[in-house]
Formats: C-alpha cells, sequence, structure tokens
C-alpha cells in the first residue's frame, strides 16, 4: 500500500511539492539516511508540521492551520510561492502552481495518485527523487525535459 494513502495528503505539501520525490522523504522512508548523507530525513510536510523556509514561514494562514494549500488563499499565487515555482520549474521542470491548480481540479488524493504514477521509476517501477534524480530503488538515473 503507498504511503501516501496510510498518511491521507501528508505528501502533498501545502505549496503543491509532492514530496514523494524528495530525497529527505525518499531517503528516511527506505533507510537511506547514511547512504545519502542525510541526518534525520523527513516523514513528509504535513506529519512533521515543519516551519517550511520557503512558504510556511511567511504565511501566518498555513502556520495557523487556516488554509490546507496556498491556493486556498486569496493572495494565491503570493510573492514567496511564485519564487518557489521559478526555482522547481528551472531545476526540475515542475511547476507547483499548476500541481495546486491540479489539486484544486481533482482533489489531493487523486492528485496523489498521479503523481505516484509520473515519478515511477521506468527501469524497476520503483520511487524517482527529482532532486538527485535518481530512482532510490535501483539508481536508475534521469534528466528532466
Amino acid at each position: 500500500m503507498s504511503d501516501h494513502l496510510n498518511d491521507g495528503i501528508n505528501l502533498a505539501g501545502p505549496c503543491g511539492f509532492y514530496c514523494g520525490t524528495c530525497s529527505h522523504y525518499l531517503a528516511r522512508s527506505k533507510g537511506m539516511l547514511a547512504e545519502k548523507h542525510l541526518k534525520y530525513g523527513c516523514k513528509g510536510c504535513r506529519i512533521q508540521d515543519k516551519q517550511c523556509a520557503w512558504v510556511k514561514r511567511d504565511c501566518a494562514l498555513l502556520r495557523k492551520h487556516q488554509v490546507t494549500f496556498c491556493f486556498e488563499c486569496s493572495a494565491f499565487p503570493c510573492s514567496n510561492l511564485r519564487q518557489l515555482d521559478a526555482r522547481h520549474r528551472r531545476d526540475d521542470n515542475m511547476s507547483l502552481i499548476e500541481n495546486l491548480h491540479r489539486i484544486r481540479e481533482v482533489g489531493p488524493e487523486l492528485w496523489l495518485l498521479e503523481q505516484e504514477e509520473k515519478w515511477k521509476c521506468p527501469r524497476c517501477g520503483g520511487n524517482l527523487c527529482v532532486i538527485d534524480r535518481e530512482c532510490y530503488d535501483c539508481g536508475y538515473k534521469f534528466t528532466r525535459t
């Protein structure tokens, strides 16, 4: 069974990032912290309720749990989110803002299933890490185009 089904929408970050592609989440969930030179790893945005350095730190609505996703805010997309989106578009060829529009359209549960399929390794069916651009199951290296 998929992690996101056990944890509800835990892997759907408020900013539209799919935590299932994060090196910190994957390293922890696959017991690879030492191999990836990480001390703690991550359990997912929502379970840890961490203070996100990019969005949540500067957003009172998220910190106070008044919104679940950034698209619920009247200022969507705010300057912090636009900055983060630009970085992910440049580095990872993904748009958090487009992800948030899709989450609003289909709901977080279906979006998570779509993301799980999108980020499946073509070689082994394992988990691709968007940050390291590799499969954390078989080591397959990929590039996002």
